[in-house]
């Protein structure tokens, strides 16, 4: 039995590196900003991106870049947008994740493709994205470079647990919880015949056998059926163990969206890791892959029938055909079951063909969810798997794949 650990942006966030959207923002801003100087009444700025036709008198460079962004907007109505997805972006301040940046992308393309936007070519379009992601990847560079292992110890400790726990039979789907049940029942339906006391119930049976801990004396007060017994038992952690199955390292395989090694924390063997969005080493011949992934989507027919490969450029699935890197993926998917452990990854509408690939998959048989506790007590659970819900075209298959709240954890 297999396990993916399937890796999204909060994986990195949760070890402290800057690599939200915000960050970015703030970091491509900053820098811009800086190099803007006043200079006299009709001062002026140019680059690739922008122009400011009049500097204001009050200028300060080190503004943060909302409320720079604010001045020349606003009180001084001086600042074009030469890269227009550029100032799509900036204007969307809701925007929380990078998956909102590649679904502005698509929504873009969509409304070029429909005449919605008529002033705005799909060739302008890709041009401006391609300078925006350079610009990510220099900023990712720079989150990797800083990043101090020493600062995470206890994090990485955690998190290493969590990859190689065994398995726990209550996480998988009912077919495979049945059959498992069924086998346990046989054995301990030997163990009575041949262990068995005069006047020991069946709850001492079955604790004795298991070795289980005195609370399995309370959970089982009254039960007199081995299936239900095993059922109470699998539900708690101290009970749980007699039934779980051991992972082995060779058998995990961690599936990096994100473009940062971090997972290298974790993996005994490089062959196990796959970055199927690209790497930052640029020795691996693996490119960043940063675009829009859906072909479920009801539009993206239309836009294959347009026949103008310009509308194709950025996305996905065809991007990953420059690999061996999806091969490889559904080498290990195909080779066995496999439960996946989702670590920081919205499984947002952008990545769809792929996750409903790995989801709906007949060897997937549990989906696990690692949420985000936040400080306030809430979580995103609830988030996650309404995404999971839109990667299934059949739900009954989600709702047994997917391991419910009780049997979940936050990820840090």
């Amino acid at each position: 039995m297999n396990r993916i650990i399937l890796i999204g942006n909060g994986f990195d966030l949760a070890h402290g590196m800057k690599t939200s959207y915000g960050n970015f923002m703030d970091w491509f801003w900053n820098i811009k900003l800086s190099g803007i100087v006043y200079e006299g009444p009709n001062s002026q700025y140019e680059d690739e991106d922008i122009k400011i036709t009049q500097i204001p008198l009050n200028w300060n460079p080190n503004s943060k870049f909302d409320n720079a962004i604010s001045t020349l907007s606003t009180n001084f109505p001086s600042l074009e947008y030469k890269n227009r997805f550029l100032k799509h972006i900036t204007e969307k301040q809701y925007i929380q994740n990078w998956v909102d940046i590649e679904n502005e992308y698509y929504k873009l393309l969509k409304d070029i493709m429909s005449e919605k936007e008529k002033y705005y070519s799909i060739s302008e379009l890709n041009s401006d994205f391609e300078k925006i992601k350079n610009e990510l990847e220099n900023y990712l560079n720079e989150v990797q470079e800083k990043f101090d292992i020493n600062q995470n110890l206890e994090l990485i400790r955690s998190i290493e647990q969590k990859i190689y726990s065994d398995f726990k039979l209550n996480d998988f789907i009912e077919k495979i919880v049945s059959e498992n049940i069924k086998n346990e029942t046989n054995k301990i339906q030997h163990f009575i015949s041949e262990f068995g006391r005069r006047n020991e119930s069946l709850a001492d049976i079955i604790i004795r056998m298991f070795n289980l801990p005195q609370i399995s004396t309370l959970l089982l007060k009254d039960i007199n059926n081995i299936e239900s017994a095993i059922r109470i038992l699998l539900k708690f952690e101290e009970t749980n163990k007699p039934f779980n199955l051991m992972i082995e390292d060779e058998n995990i395989l961690f599936l990096n969206f994100n473009y940062i090694h971090t997972e290298g924390l974790y993996a005994e063997n490089p062959n196990q890791i796959i970055h199927i969005h690209g790497s930052l080493d640029t020795s691996s011949n693996n490119p960043i892959i940063f675009g829009f992934g859906d072909e479920l989507d009801e539009e993206y027919k239309k836009i294959e029938t347009l026949n103008n490969n310009e509308y194709l450029e950025n996305i996905k699935s065809i991007k990953y055909l420059e690999t061996d890197n999806y091969k490889r993926l559904l080498e290990f998917v195909n080779s066995d079951e496999y439960q996946i452990f989702i670590f920081g990854h919205s499984c947002g509408n952008s990545d769809r063909t792929l996750l409903n690939t790995l989801f709906e998959h007949e060897n997937c048989i549990s989906i696990k969810p690692f949420y985000h506790l936040k400080e306030n007590g809430t979580d995103n659970y609830s988030d996650i798997v309404r995404n999971i819900s839109r990667n299934f075209n059949n739900k009954a298959i989600m709702r047994d794949k997917v391991v419910n709240k009780t049997f979940c954890e936050p990820l840090a």
